[in-house]
């Protein structure tokens, strides 16, 4: 089930805090522009990931330990420019959302997460609503808006 909440998203209680990166080494502005200012570990460990061999794929989840919140790193956009233009993948953040829930199930965390998808990445927020529902109908998901 998916629950609105409007706060913002760096004081959520929930355990698990999810949200879109690209996989071109971006991590500085929208959601991730936060994740940098309140995690840091999160940013570093994404550009870890970003430096090696491996790089990032879409659909691919990092989940980093930061304080008392476990950040998941969602690669759910290839690239972030240029503005103006859909950048969010669809089926990726089908497959990411899809990873997080296993993740949190297996764990017994609950999950907070922005509009992902729907802000800098072009997303069409109808259309990603659909997939939260149909990834979400048996977890809860909270949806943090401004």
């Amino acid at each position: 089930m998916i629950k609105y909440v409007t706060g913002d998203l760096f004081k959520a209680p929930e355990r698990i805090l999810a949200h879109g990166c690209n996989c071109m080494g971006g991590y500085g502005s929208g959601v991730a522009k936060g994740m940098a200012k309140f995690h840091k570990k999160a940013r570093d460990q994404y550009m870890s990931k970003y430096d090696s061999e491996e790089g990032w794929e879409l659909g691919d989840v990092q989940f980093v330990t930061s304080g008392d919140k476990i950040i998941a790193n969602c690669a759910t956009q290839d690239e972030y420019m240029p503005r103006g233009v859909r950048h969010a993948d669809y089926q990726s953040i089908k497959k990411c959302m899809e990873l997080v829930k296993d993740f949190a199930k297996a764990n017994g965390y609950d999950i907070a997460i922005p509009k992902i998808g729907a802000g800098l990445a072009g997303g069409d927020w109808n259309i990603i609503e659909g997939i939260l529902k149909d990834v979400f109908s048996d977890y809860d998901v909270t949806v943090y808006c401004l």
